[in-house]
């Protein structure tokens, strides 16, 4: 069986939306370290106050297994500009990424016998199901690192019937992204100071 390979198309996509994405993380955490520097940090001592660490994890939790196109970043930047410790920061939300790759999975496996939620999926990230169809957990791995909402990968992943096992493993991509992508907005909300 030859190794599956994306289409000049997908991989196109997927360079751009990757430099896209790290391009604007820093730039929208310098920006509002200069602009919104005071309503943000008054909201994220308002979060953190009201909600603590467990406001964080369920934060990124929810964002990353809702299937909407939602992404953890902005509670990253509560977590930064409350001066949450950094590898404190880092372990609640990337043990919050990680978990929402089986949350997401599981959604898609539940209406993985509704032929219409495979057909709103393909609406909304055209080229996913089919993507994860030829990549599975490789695939699932590919979008975990890549700055597009998870879910979108990980309800795909249920949808066309990805190992369980393996999906746990391709979640486990989410840490060294969450660790990347804190390291880019701690920098530019710094940037911004």
């Amino acid at each position: 069986m030859s190794e599956p390979h994306p289409t000049p198309k997908v991989a196109a996509s997927l360079l751009w939306k990757t430099l896209g994405g790290l391009v604007a993380i820093v730039l929208v955490a310098a920006l509002a370290g200069v602009v919104l520097r005071e309503p943000i940090s008054s909201l994220a001592a308002l979060f953190v106050d009201q909600f603590g660490l467990a406001g964080l994890f369920f934060g990124v939790l929810f964002t990353d297994a809702s299937p909407f196109p939602l992404t953890h970043e902005p509670i990253l930047l509560l977590g930064v500009a409350m001066d949450v410790d950094w590898w404190t920061l880092a372990l609640v939300c990337s043990a919050a990424s990680v978990t929402a790759g089986p949350v997401g999975y599981l959604g898609g496996r539940l209406l993985r016998s509704h032929g219409g939620a495979a057909r709103w999926f393909e609406r909304r990230a055209p080229g996913m199901l089919e993507f994860l169809r030829e990549w599975g957990a490789i695939g699932v791995a590919i979008a975990a690192l890549l700055p597009i909402p998870f879910a979108v990968a990980t309800w795909s992943a249920g949808l066309t019937g990805v190992s369980f096992p393996k999906l746990l493993g391709a979640s486990l991509f989410r840490i060294p992204k969450t660790l990347f992508y804190l390291t880019l907005i701690t920098e530019g909300w710094a940037l911004g100071a």
